[in-house]
């Protein structure tokens, strides 16, 4: 992932995956689309010095590629709401790749729109 791997980059890590799936996106009406998600990782990533920062940035980065619809429009929405822009048209770039790319691309629009209403 081009960030060295220490025990506290693992346990930021550990920490992100925990935000992406508690609380589990649809399980409620106020979550419906991963809203709560999408907030608590805005700013947990906000309220990190600036090396983790960095580091959690990049996993939301390579999250936003995963084959799992939900971890992957969770992770555009918070790129947007940081405004990454250039990393959203990434993800936009590979999901056009995929055979369902029609469905990830609607949810990559559905969390670009939360995180413009809910962050």
């Amino acid at each position: 992932m081009g960030f060295p791997v220490s025990e506290s980059t693992t346990t930021l890590e550990e920490e992100v995956l925990e935000l992406y799936r508690s609380p589990i996106i649809g399980a409620s009406y106020n979550n419906t689309f991963g809203e709560e998600n999408i907030q608590s990782l805005v700013e947990k990533c906000r309220d990190l010095d600036e090396k983790k920062m960095r580091i959690m940035q990049g996993l939301v980065v390579s999250y936003s590629k995963s084959p799992d619809l939900a971890t992957s429009f969770v992770s555009v929405g918070v790129l947007h709401a940081l405004g990454m822009s250039r990393e959203v048209e990434e993800a936009y770039l590979w999901a056009k790749g995929l055979d369902e790319s029609e469905t990830f691309i609607h949810h990559f629009d559905i969390g670009k729109s939360l995180a413009e209403y809910f962050t």
